[in-house]
């Protein structure tokens, strides 16, 4: 018999992630988004028997995606339970008012609960009987058939009917936000910006022009979308110009740049009616959009506010681009001036505007790497000086060849230890990645080191590797006889304080959250903590970082950087329970990760004990798993 199926609209990946485990192990196949459009995309994809939403979710609410489900032919037999916080009587008020067939307040200790309400729902949804208390059969047919009519455009458009135009509204924005993560260029920002205005209005064509203050230039896009023949686009193009020239009489344009995203064609009525609005950003008007269409009286005060609103979030969007577009040019312009200062491969990244900023520095955004040897004193008094030397030279050039090796650049030697940096001057295209990879590369290279003529304590040779990425202050920095290329800023202090944790944590690579964030798409990592270092008021996490897996790991990787995947597979579950407080059912999976592990994984050990403190000795109800530092 095929596994009925469970879609869950759930933001929260730890509630999400703890949920689908105990579903999945009572025998329902499930799926989850992670917002209320989402999830209505995946219903007719995914074709749920059931779903399941946390009533305050982004972009829609829940009660807003059950009210559209519930309004739907195909979708409105679907059983829909609601999660909340009974604490809101309102929230079980809009659950209820739209059409949730179950309400439960949202914990783990109601999860049986959830179990029966599911077996019970899905028990009335099946059944052939319709009564006022029982939902429908679904139509999977009918929701296969509706599937391939379900587009982004189709989907607002159905939302703009049933639901409030704040809802709609909201929507049109999370679309534009969803758009500037996507592109790179100002003409796609453009183009993907007319895409969404149909959706907003009947605009059947448009144009934007864009002041380019920087060139005293004009920038023009027109889209002609409905196809009208040359002599109604090229009319339309002078009202738009003469508009422009009209409401900006003081900009004297020097060079003009037009773009056409559709060619003229052969539809022949007559524009009835045409807007002109503004595009602000940061207080000052930089663009105009002009609409025009077939319908007339058309723009009611309702479609104008739609457009406001939608063109208020799409202002700062085409800023952002405008100002990229700028920003190449200027640097293209600056790269002949200083080509006689700076080397050729980095000359272009040391500085992003002005000349100003060489000597002054610069704020960016950089990976930090740290690394230090381990029990460098104890070595160092037991060696002679020369060899000392001679040593650390040695070790240098090992480490310092696999830093450039990942396009970093070596800051500076302190004593034993290396400062690296990664994104400065050169801009990297994930700095977070190459530090890693440049880490990793380093730890494998360790066991090269010749030590031969070293004396070494017991633990033997090892070096710790702590790395951050934040905003630093980069430039030269000194005085007038002695300049060095650095940063500084906090991100540099915190990275320091991770080289120091690998030795608490008995591993060789530590690195931040911000580095796991950027990067944890590319490595294996493992989250060992949540840490305030020595210095801070805020907690950070802190991950170790392998390099591969037990069973694809190669003879000569170091047994440090490699883990056992049921290992890491326990130990994460463990950890999101450890964080819900369910004691028992972490201590569990922590005690699995450690069997996995052959009994020696310290972290996994590390749990295990302090779950036995704080059985002892509960935490404040505003625990948040936080340990602090007390050494550097």
């Amino acid at each position: 018999m095929d596994k009925k199926r469970i879609l869950l609209f759930e933001d929260s990946d730890i509630f999400a992630d703890v949920l689908k485990e105990y579903l999945e192990s009572e025998g329902y196949e499930t799926s989850r988004a992670r917002n209320g459009l989402e999830g209505i995309k995946q219903v007719y994809s995914f074709l749920p028997d059931l779903v399941i939403t946390e009533i305050e979710m982004p972009l829609f609410q829940g009660y807003q995606s059950t009210r559209f489900l519930k309004s739907q032919t195909a979708t409105k037999g679907i059983p829909i339970i609601m999660l909340a916080s009974f604490a809101e009587s309102k929230d079980k008020f809009w659950g209820e008012e739209a059409g949730a067939d179950f309400y439960i307040e949202k914990t783990p200790e109601n999860f049986a609960e959830i179990s029966k309400q599911i077996k019970l729902l899905l028990e009335k949804s099946s059944s052939p009987a319709e009564t006022s208390s029982s939902p429908k059969t679904v139509d999977y047919e009918l929701l296969k058939n509706e599937a391939n009519k379900i587009t982004d455009s189709s989907l607002i458009e159905m939302l703009n009917n049933l639901l409030d135009n704040k809802l709609f509204q909201t929507t049109i924005i999370g679309l534009l936000a969803e758009l500037s993560s996507k592109v790179s260029s100002l003409e796609e920002t453009v183009r993907g910006v007319f895409a969404l205005l149909g959706n907003v209005c009947h605009s059947e064509i448009c144009t934007v022009m864009i002041k380019d203050i920087s060139e005293n230039g004009l920038i023009v896009y027109n889209a002609n979308n409905t196809g009208f023949n040359q002599e109604i686009s090229e009319d339309f193009k002078a009202i738009t110009i003469a508009d422009f020239n009209t409401r900006y009489s003081d900009y004297q344009v020097v060079s003009k740049e037009v773009v056409d995203f559709f060619p003229a064609s052969t539809h022949e009525n007559k524009i009835e009616s045409y807007l002109l609005l503004p595009l602000i950003s940061s207080g000052e008007e930089f663009a105009t959009v002009h609409i025009g269409t077939t319908i007339k009286e058309y723009f009611s005060p309702l479609i104008l506010e739609n457009l406001r609103v939608f063109l208020a979030a799409a202002a700062p969007i085409i800023a952002n681009a405008l100002h990229l577009r700028q920003t190449e040019v200027i640097q293209k312009k600056t790269r002949t001036a200083f080509a006689r200062y700076v080397p050729i491969d980095v000359m272009d990244e040391i500085i992003k505007g002005s000349s100003k900023q060489i000597s002054g520095g610069e704020s960016r955004l950089v990976a930090i790497l740290f690394s230090d040897i381990k029990s460098f004193t104890a070595i160092s008094e037991n060696t002679p000086a020369q060899e000392m030397v001679k040593f650390l030279n040695h070790y240098f050039s090992y480490m310092c060849n696999e830093i450039v090796a990942e396009k970093g650049n070596v800051d500076k030697f302190i004593g034993d230890a290396i400062m690296a940096i990664f994104g400065a001057p050169r801009t990297l295209e994930n700095a977070s990645a190459s530090a890693v990879r440049a880490a990793l590369r380093m730890a494998k290279m360790l066991p090269k080191v010749d030590t031969s003529e070293v004396t070494l304590p017991p633990g033997g040779f090892g070096a710790g590797i702590g790395i951050n990425f934040g905003e630093c202050v980069v430039g030269n920095i000194g005085f007038q006889n002695k300049l060095d290329y650095t940063v500084i800023g906090d991100a540099v202090n915190l990275a320091s304080r991770l080289e120091g944790l690998t030795r608490f944590y008995k591993t060789s690579i530590i690195v931040s959250e911000n580095i796991y964030a950027n990067a944890k798409d590319h490595f294996i990592f493992r989250k060992a903590d949540n840490v305030k270092v020595k210095g801070k008021d805020l907690p950070v996490g802190v991950y170790a970082v392998y390099d591969s897996w037990l069973d694809e790991a190669q003879p000569e990787t170091p047994a440090h950087l490699v883990i056992d995947r049921e290992c890491l597979d326990q130990y994460n579950k463990g950890l999101k329970l450890f964080a819900m407080r369910e004691w028992e059912t972490a201590k569990q999976y922590f005690s699995g990760a450690l069997s996995a592990s052959g009994g020696n994984d310290f972290l996994s050990s590390m749990y295990l004990e302090r779950i036995e403190h704080l059985k002892i000795n509960p935490p404040p109800p505003d625990w948040d798993g936080t340990i602090a530092m007390t050494e550097k």
